[in-house]
């Protein structure tokens, strides 16, 4: 027998503890999709956005947690109420349920038989699901089967990740030769015309202390993007995130020092083999030797070392990530709504 049961909050005590050992156990879940992650977004930046964990059961035991959130939006026929995944697309990459790979048909299935008895939704927007997940398929396929109307079934964006399985000798291997060549140039050219290069780890302990720093920096060598990291609400949020994660070595604040000073940084997320690149900066003073890239190049080379078997560059299709063999991972979006529409 399924059961969905809905709480009102991200859950505490057992039942967290329950959604964290499902999220280990879904092969395509990131940290993004956790409990500990979604409470904090909930708490910094989600404070006005009604929301629903939904977890689902089968014969007692969890299968599944959909997390959602409404909010409202303004369209030609008037405001509309629009149902999303919880986490929000502003700093979360990945969105989606979490269960095991076997339970994504019964999973998907509840919610939406749940979906189209609630009363205060207009659409369903379902974005942010890894394609390789399977979760888009399941939607899909229940859409119909629930009265529901598939309205938009579209790719939102793209995260391309590079296969570090193997280690960086077989991450090498598989790179084409002219990137090879070029990553290996890059650095030495930065090393040779600024300066001995090291990649310095800042120690968790230190991490929120020089959260600020680190962002202005972003700002300073992202210019298009400088409204968005100068918000006192996104330093709150990194630094919380820091607060959560630098001490169980999830959240890792990584510095490029050449000729001893700080040339480029970079903020990561690690969880269980898969490596995330969150954000990253660099002294646009020595933009022309490319010291971001030398910085991402070290990282991947540590992210292989320590076992990783993906190395992500998350959201977004810049150039420079596939300068290091990266591939697509599309992101897709349904937008749902009621059969009668």
């Amino acid at each position: 027998m399924i059961e969905l049961r809905t709480h009102n909050e991200v859950p505490t005590g057992a039942a967290r503890s329950e959604w964290e050992l499902l999220l280990d156990e879904d092969p395509h879940a990131t940290i993004f999709q956790g409990p500990r992650y979604l409470a904090l977004w909930r708490e910094v930046l989600g404070q006005r956005s009604p929301i629903r964990v939904h977890t689902i059961h089968r014969d007692g035991r969890l299968i599944g947690v959909v997390a959602d959130a409404n909010d409202l939006e303004g369209s030609p026929t008037g405001p509309q109420e629009l149902r999303r995944f919880l986490g929000g697309t502003e700093v979360t990459d990945y969105l989606g349920p979490v269960s095991r790979a076997e339970d994504r048909t019964d999973v998907a299935d509840a919610y939406l038989a749940n979906l189209a008895t609630d009363v205060d939704w207009d659409e369903f927007v379902a974005g942010g699901l890894a394609e390789a997940s399977g979760w888009a398929d399941a939607f899909r396929r229940g859409v119909e089967t629930h009265g529901l109307a598939l309205i938009e079934d579209d790719v939102e964006d793209v995260c391309p990740r590079v296969d570090v399985t193997g280690g960086h000798d077989a991450y090498l291997s598989r790179l084409p030769g002219r990137l090879r060549q070029e990553l290996k140039r890059k650095t030495r050219k930065l090393g040779r015309d600024a300066g001995d290069l090291q990649l310095v780890e800042v120690p968790a302990a230190e991490i929120e202390g020089a959260i600020d720093g680190f962002l202005d920096q972003v700002a300073a060598s992202h210019p298009e993007k400088s409204g968005f990291f100068e918000r006192p609400e996104i330093h709150d949020w990194f630094k919380a995130l820091a607060h959560e994660f630098a001490k169980d070595g999830i959240f890792r604040l990584h510095e490029l020092h050449v000729g001893g000073l700080p040339a480029a940084a970079t903020v990561s997320l690690v969880h269980r083999g898969w490596w995330g690149l969150y954000n990253s900066a660099f002294d646009p003073s020595l933009g022309s030797l490319a010291p971001g890239m030398v910085i991402v190049n070290l990282l991947v080379e540590q992210a292989a070392g320590e076992g990783c078997r993906v190395f992500d560059l998350l959201r977004g299709d810049e150039p420079y990530k596939y300068r290091f063999g990266a591939e697509d991972q599309r992101l897709e979006r349904l937008t749902i709504g009621r059969g009668s529409r």
